[in-house]
Formats: C-alpha cells, structure tokens, sequence
C-alpha cells in the first residue's frame, strides 16, 4: 500500500464542472531490527513517517501509524548523498540532456543515493555552460520519487594542469571572476562547489572571491600546492578536499603537502571506496586521521559505471572500462564505477564500524555542504532512508517518505 494517497472531489458552477484534487497524505511506520540513528544503534525500533518528513523513532509502536512496514531482518540507515558523481548507466552530466540527467536521477535511489550534486568536468565555457543549463532544468523538473539534486559541482576548471588527472589539460584555465559569475548566474543560485588548485595564479584569491560573494563551497583538488599554500587555502575559505590522495601532491615527511595539511587540519575530505583509489589500509588511516565526522565517502562515478566493461566517456575523454576499472588510453585513473551502498559495503571490509561509514555516506556531507535537517533518522528530518539485508545490500529506498518502488 503506498503511503500516499489522492482524493478527488467535483464540483458543479453553474455550467462549469471543477475538479479538486487534494494530497491525502497518511501517517506511517516502518520497523526493522536495526536502526541507526546519530547517537545510538536502536534495535526492534519504528521510524514514523508524515509526509516527507521523520516524526517519530523510538522502539515503541507508534498508535496513530496507519500502516507498518515491517522489515524484522533489516537494517534502516539515512539516505546516501552523493557529492562528487559524473554520470552512471549510459549518461554523461557534463555532456547529457536534462532529460538524460532525469534519468539518472530514476536509477540512483537503487544504489542507496537519495539526493546528489551533479558534477562537471572541465571542458569549454560554453560546454560548461550548457551543463549547467541542463542541471538546473531537470532540478525544476517535476520528478517525484527519484533521487534528488541539491546543487552542481563544478570539478575545475581553475586546476593545476600538471595534476589535471582525466581532466582534459586543453581546457584547465586560470581562475576568472567573470567567467565563475556567468556560471552562478546561469545556474540560478544552485552552484554550490567549486573544485579549486590553490597554487595556480590568482587562486587564493578566487577562493575568498567564491566563498565571500557566492557563498560557495571550495574544495582543493587536482593540485600540486604545498603544506603551506594549503593552510593558506583553507585561511582563504576552502573547507573540502576533492578525493584524497588522487590528483594532488603526495605525502613527503619533510613536505607534507596537501595531504598532509588534510590530515591535520579542520576540513572535510573525500576518498573514493573502490580500492582502486585508495588501499583498504589508508581507508583506515584517513578514518583514524580525521574520524567519521570529517570523511566524506564518494563515488566519482562516470558514465559506463552499472554498463560492464567497455569503452564510454568522461565529458570529451574516451575511457575505458575493464574489470571495473575506469582508465583513460594512457592508464591514468578516470572516474570510477562505484556506487554508493559499495562504497559503504568497502568501508565496512576495510575494518570502519558499519554506523560509522553510514555517517560518511549520509550526515557528514550533509554537513559538509550546509544542508540541513537531512542525513539522519531524527524526528524533523527529511523521511530519506534505505533499508539494507543483513550482507549490505539494498532492499528498500524511501526518498521524502515515499518507496522506491512505488513511483518506478
């Protein structure tokens, strides 16, 4: 039964009939074995939803819920958000319609996302643009049910060509305030990331430039700075660093470079759980650095990931993808096809407490990126949350209250 509802109503005037169409939205719960919650791990425990919103955990049964949706073998955990992802399943943000884009956002929620930030790779301005355009289009689109767009990343395209990874070197650019204007604008207020290489010239002072005017997160990635000129970057505003140990200086123990600065100080960083990216070990490591609170699990997901191996596109580069492994002509990484309930699946093997690598996934870039009453299963937040088996694996997707498999 699906916890919402319509009920229609006809009116007679005069020679005119009017239809009324009122949301009945009914109060409901789900209970499962585990539930995990901020504070603490409840078991035989209710989440009471109405509307879109979490109005009840506790491990009585609730008496007003109308239905209870009983998942006694499961776990249920926040939504995942996805802050760093390029495409999936045949499409490409960067290059793709709105429609495309849409698309995607009707796969996601199988792997566990439920809200996302679309992002675009360096290319042309006006490519970008178009990017841009499109993203925010398929925001203002009516789409019920799938996983939600929150704002766009924009990876570059102010980055240090000679740490541009799969980003395309013919198109990396000094930062301009003019051209990053023309993209706010374009977007409509939705761009909230920039991913930044400090060093380059001007870069320190495009980053106060986007965090005072715009307001936008500045994130450090694709970068060769040095220990100094990070702590420097983050002085200036920037508070995320884009994939940790990918597309940056290495770690030196007289020069500690960006990682090192990461490591140490107050700032968000990404890693990307394939064990591609990064070594089960220095999962571990970063985890124990910088605790769950200031890890940010993401997929860096391209465009063939969920198609097998073949050859697909990352923006105008040609990748290949065998056994998993996204890789341009030259070997150099691209991208990933990791999803999300993976990268919390990886987590866990590498020796990261389940509750914790929920919390990278879900409350940690919520937090992150400013977004409120989300990521967690408290009474007032938004009604996201997956419900997972026993092995990790997705059963249930719920997004503002609703099942996933009620709007497919």
């Amino acid at each position: 039964m699906h916890p919402q509802a319509f009920r229609v109503f006809i009116f007679l005037g005069g020679r005119k009939a009017y239809i009324i169409r009122f949301k009945i939205f009914f109060m409901f719960a789900v209970r499962a074995n585990t539930i995990l919650t901020p504070n603490k791990i409840l078991k035989k425990a209710y989440v009471t939803v109405e509307d879109d919103r979490i109005i009840g955990v506790s491990e009585e049964k609730p008496k007003d819920a109308r239905e209870v949706y009983r998942y006694d073998e499961h776990i249920i955990s926040p939504g995942f958000m996805d802050i760093h992802i390029h495409g999936g399943f045949g499409v490409d943000i960067t290059y793709s319609s709105s429609r495309e884009i849409l698309n995607l956002s009707k796969i996601l929620p199988s792997t566990g996302v439920t809200s996302y930030f679309p992002s675009i790779i360096t290319e042309s301005a006006e490519q970008m643009k178009g990017a841009v355009r499109n993203i925010r289009e398929a925001l203002g689109s009516k789409n019920g049910g799938s996983s939600k767009i929150l704002g766009i990343h924009l990876e570059g395209p102010y980055l240090n060509p000679a740490r541009c990874g799969a980003q395309p070197k013919e198109h990396v650019r000094k930062p301009s305030f003019e051209e990053f204007s023309e993209f706010y604008k374009l977007s409509g207020g939705i761009l909230k990331r920039i991913t930044v290489a400090p060093e380059i010239d001007g870069g320190i002072e495009f980053i106060k430039y986007a965090v005072g005017k715009f307001e936008v997160k500045v994130s450090l990635g694709h970068t060769d700075a040095t220990y100094e000129q990070t702590i420097k970057a983050i002085e200036a505003g920037a508070s995320i660093i884009t994939h940790l140990y990918n597309g940056m200086r290495g770690f030196h123990h007289r020069e500690p470079g960006i990682v090192g600065a990461t490591l140490t100080e107050n700032v968000y960083a990404e890693i990307i759980v394939d064990f591609i990216h990064l070594h089960p070990s220095t999962v571990n490591l970063v985890v124990k650095c910088k605790g769950p609170n200031k890890i940010i699990l993401v997929t860096d997901l391209i465009s063939g990931a969920g198609l097998g191996d073949g050859v697909y596109t990352l923006g105008s580069r040609a990748v290949t993808i065998k056994d998993g492994v996204a890789r341009l002509s030259d070997g150099t990484l691209a991208g990933s096809t990791l999803t999300m309930i993976g990268a919390v699946q990886n987590a866990v093997k590498s020796g990261i407490p389940l509750r914790d690598a929920v919390k990278m996934a879900a409350l940690t870039p919520c937090n992150a990126m400013g977004i409120k009453n989300s990521g967690k299963i408290v009474r007032g937040c938004k009604a996201d949350f997956v419900v997972l088996d026993k092995q990790l694996r997705i059963i249930d997707t719920y997004i503002d209250g609703r099942r996933y498999e009620d709007f497919r």
